[in-house]
Order: structure tokens, then sequence, then C-alpha cells
């Protein structure tokens, strides 16, 4: 542990911006919890290694409730606008959009001198709805609205497997930081989150925001 607190500290320091800026991140998500081990770790995707750090901490009471199709249905409507999203932002040639189209999207609307009328808030409620959306569709996840000593959120629930994704998080914390091409990286790590999660339990399992 306190070789791992040593390589974290000095990452603060030496690290790349975008290592220095998801410390900074998970510093900001930890304020006021108890943490009971906090650890650096490399995802192996297609694009290339992902270095991801992870923190644990002690368990928090939390109300979980899984979204009804009603309740979903304003999700799959923001995926349709978020493809009028792509479009303007030519990241979409007419066929099923992917992860590389959010990329691409994201990328010009956060360089775009005007970004073309798109607010923050916006582009995280779109694009939200869409990376939850592709994760639903390639994964064994649901939409689920979770309640905590943080509040209230939409989140992706693993069905059987205990972990759990924030995609609204990561985009805002992405638009603060001014970072892309964090899409297909993140979903490589809820990926493996799955591929390594226990069965569903009760017990907290693992965050990615």
């Amino acid at each position: 542990m306190g070789v791992v607190s040593n390589i974290i500290d000095a990452l603060r320091r030496i690290g790349k911006p975008t290592e220095k800026s998801a410390i900074a991140r998970q510093d900001r998500q930890l304020e006021g919890k108890e943490v009971l081990e906090r650890h650096r770790e490399v995802v192996r995707a297609p694009e290339g290694d992902v270095p991801v750090f992870v923190a644990t901490t002690s368990p928090a009471p939390e109300t979980v409730h899984i979204l009804t199709d009603e309740e979903v249905r304003p999700l799959h409507e923001n995926v349709a606008y978020g493809i009028e999203f792509l479009k303007t932002f030519d990241a979409y040639n007419g066929t099923d959009w992917t992860l590389d189209n959010l990329d691409a999207a994201f990328a010009s609307w956060l360089n775009a001198p005007d970004r073309r009328g798109y607010s923050d808030e916006a582009v995280m409620e779109l694009l939200g709805a869409m990376f939850g959306h592709y994760c639903n569709s390639q994964l064994d996840i649901h939409w689920i609205r979770l309640t905590d000593e943080d509040g209230t959120t939409l989140a992706v629930d693993g069905v059987l497997k205990e972990f759990r994704a924030f995609p609204y998080q990561i985009i805002s914390k992405r638009i603060a930081a001014s970072e892309y091409g964090f899409f297909k990286p993140v979903f490589s790590l809820v990926k493996q989150y799955e591929a390594e999660a226990s069965e569903r339990s009760g017990v907290v399992p693992p965050r990615v925001t």
C-alpha cells in the first residue's frame, strides 16, 4: 500500500497529463470517504494499454432502483438525438454508430469555436445515454437509479455480476478536463470488470467513472 501510494504521489508530479487528471478526479471523488486501498493497474485494450487508478472505500448505504421500460424510454430518445449530434460534427456515416463515432464527435465538439450550440450538459446527456446504451447492448447490464451519500444518479449495473459504470460522470469529468479519446478505453475497462467480477451477492461493486 505504501509503495503504491508513493507511485501515485510521484505520478501527481511527473505523470502524463491524463494520469495527473485521472488522479485529481479520483482525489475529489474520495474526499470525505474512508479509503481502504488504492492502486494503479493497466488495462490491456485493443487500442493500447490504459493506466487506471482504482480505490476501495468503506461500504456506504445505497438504494438501487432498476429502471422500468417507461423510465428508459427518454434515454432511448436521447440516443436518437445523439445521432444528430454525431452528424453535426461529421462523425456519422449513416451506418450503425460505434465508440469511434462518439470519440470523434466529442473531440470535434470540444475543440469547436462555437460548439454548434451544444452545451456541456446537453453533450453529457446525449453521449451519456449513447455510451450507456452501447454498454447495455454489449454486456449483461441494465440501467439503474442509484442513491447514496453522494446523491442520486443514473448508472449501468451488472445483472448477474457485481460491477457498475457511470456513463454521465465519465463524460462530465472529461468535459471539465478537456480530455477526449476515452470512450473505447473506458469500455475496455468496463468489459474487463465484467469478466473479473464475482457473482452478485449484495456487495457494493467496483465503479467505473
